[in-house]
């Protein structure tokens, strides 16, 4: 059951942090991506997929596991089994670690677009829930919006980047 109530005692501080170094590392990852392509897809994709997938998701599952109840107060809502919150966490967890990896260890240009696709799919289908919820509760429209347009944005990338790489093999 998911309430409009945080946990008490909880802090939306850690995860705040954790969203602000997530935003940070996909903004350096995009930016870092196009300058790189240009001059060296190669090199571009690489720094782009540790940034953008491999960091943003160890990032991403921090927050919602290890710190769930600070992202919880972060958004303002509690769920009483946050079983779910752990799986995404999870989740997040699988594709960046195979991203660093495919980073760290220089797989290639296969294996970076795979990692970019995958973490596109997977976060439009956190875009296409956000929606679905706006349009079912209005009211948090305004609140939304924000999430809408910051994940459209960087499922746009993440997917561009996919199609790219495995182009430019």
């Amino acid at each position: 059951m998911t309430t409009q109530v945080t946990s008490p005692g909880a802090s939306p501080a850690a995860a705040n942090l954790l969203f602000i170094l997530t935003l940070a590392a996909s903004m350096l990852g995009i930016f870092l991506g196009l300058f790189y392509f240009f001059l060296d897809p190669v090199t571009g994709f690489r720094i782009a997929v540790l940034l953008m997938v491999g960091l943003v998701g160890v990032f991403s599952f921090l927050r919602h596991t290890v710190f769930y109840r600070s992202d919880q107060a972060r958004i303002g809502w509690a769920q009483e089994h946050p079983q779910f919150q752990m799986e995404v966490g999870w989740a997040n967890l699988a594709i960046g670690v195979l991203a660093l990896l495919s980073g760290i260890l220089q797989w290639g240009m296969l294996a970076y677009g795979i990692s970019f696709l995958t973490y596109g799919v997977y976060l439009f289908g956190a875009l296409v829930t956000h929606v679905r919820d706006m349009r079912v509760d209005p009211s948090a429209g305004k609140k939304k919006t924000g999430v809408i347009i910051n994940t459209g944005f960087f499922v746009f990338f993440l997917l561009l980047f996919g199609v790219l790489a495995l182009m430019s093999m």
